[in-house]
């Protein structure tokens, strides 16, 4: 029942955007953004991305999306210093167009990199992975100068890992979840600065 809300939210909000009476933002067509900010996932911490968008239509972009994520956490066998790196084609609509502000909806689909260096029992393992992910966010921007904006991103990565490959004494192992796959997903709150030219 809630999958069905949030499917029919994100229609609702798309044919919105869609019909919304615009003024034209900017006349340049590319832009190029970084932000950083917090990461919740496994354990909470920093996350930070970069973004490229190319507008051939007033309310349409296409683009691309790196988001990294890292993380260090502690528990009674050792301790945990995890990586993740997505990387995504992305597709975005914008809407609520103003001459200085807009909000952006975008998805992509990816490939997510996950690292984990650990010391078990004080002796190191890594762990790494592999998996298709898939991203949507919201992205809110706020003209500043002619070609420099600051913005307010959120962005969900959902991503389930069903094999990993530790290496430990100097051996690497594969291990299969089979009914329980990793969940590496994250939702990631960050602000940053964009250039457009």
């Amino acid at each position: 029942m809630l999958k069905r809300k949030q499917n029919l939210l994100l229609v609702f909000l798309t044919m919105w955007c869609i019909a919304l009476p615009a003024q034209e933002t900017t006349k340049q067509q590319h832009t190029f953004s970084f932000h950083t900010g917090y990461g919740n996932s496994i354990f909470s911490r920093g996350s930070r991305d970069a973004q490229y968008y190319y507008r051939p239509a007033d309310i349409v972009g296409i683009g691309f999306l790196y988001s990294g994520f890292s993380s260090q956490g502690s528990h009674e066998e050792g301790s945990d210093h995890l990586y993740t790196h997505y990387f995504a084609p992305q597709a975005g609509i914008y809407c609520l167009r103003t001459k200085c502000f807009f909000i952006r909806l975008d998805a992509g689909i990816g490939i997510l990199s996950y690292r984990n260096y650990s010391k078990v029992f004080d002796k190191s393992r890594r762990v790494t992975a592999t998996s298709f992910a898939t991203n949507a966010g919201l992205n809110a921007t706020l003209k500043i100068t002619r070609q420099w904006n600051i913005e307010a991103d959120i962005q969900y990565v959902a991503s389930n890992i069903h094999k990993i490959y530790p290496r430990y004494h100097n051996e690497t192992t594969t291990v299969k979840f089979r009914n329980d796959p990793l969940s590496v997903s994250r939702l990631n709150l960050s602000a940053g600065v964009s250039f457009n030219f």
